[in-house]
């Protein structure tokens, strides 16, 4: 089977398959050239977060290396003040013992002491107030108070 076809209807098939090979080439060359500037825009954005990449990579590690000796020195400076609490609080016991056994405990002899002396005081006070009056000299205090009949 052969199909002709009259020259009117052959020259708009061959004029529709010309100008639709021109547009889809026009296309083809459109779309290049579109990537091509796409590309060159990408290289220029590229040139230019080069530098801000490289400098956000070097700030970083400066930040990484800081943040690691701080740290550092922070377990440093946590242990150191372990240590010296602990320390301190030993110096504090032992300095309390050592109040007790130095300080309070002779100051609770010496209060008794005193304490028994102001008594021993008061009862000769008492008893030599007693031999003044002349009634009872020789005789011995009483230490309870009568009792009203």
């Amino acid at each position: 089977m052969h199909i002709q076809f009259g020259p009117f209807a052959s020259f708009c098939l061959v004029f529709f398959v010309t100008l639709l090979s021109i547009v889809t080439v026009g296309l083809f060359v459109v779309l290049a050239i579109a990537l091509t500037k796409m590309q060159q825009q990408v290289t220029k954005l590229t040139d230019k977060l080069e530098p801000i990449i490289v400098k956000a990579s070097a700030t970083l590690d400066t930040m990484q290396r800081i943040t690691t000796n701080v740290g550092e020195k922070a377990d440093v400076i946590l242990t150191r003040g372990e240590e010296l609490t602990e320390n301190l609080s030993h110096k504090v016991e032992n300095t309390a013992d050592v109040v007790q056994e130095t300080v309070t405990t002779p100051l609770i002899n010496l209060s008794s002491l005193l304490a028994g002396v102001s008594r021993g005081f008061s009862v000769w006070g008492a008893m030599q107030g007693f031999g003044k009056n002349g009634a009872g000299a020789g005789k011995t205090m009483r230490t309870e108070t009568p009792q009203p009949k």
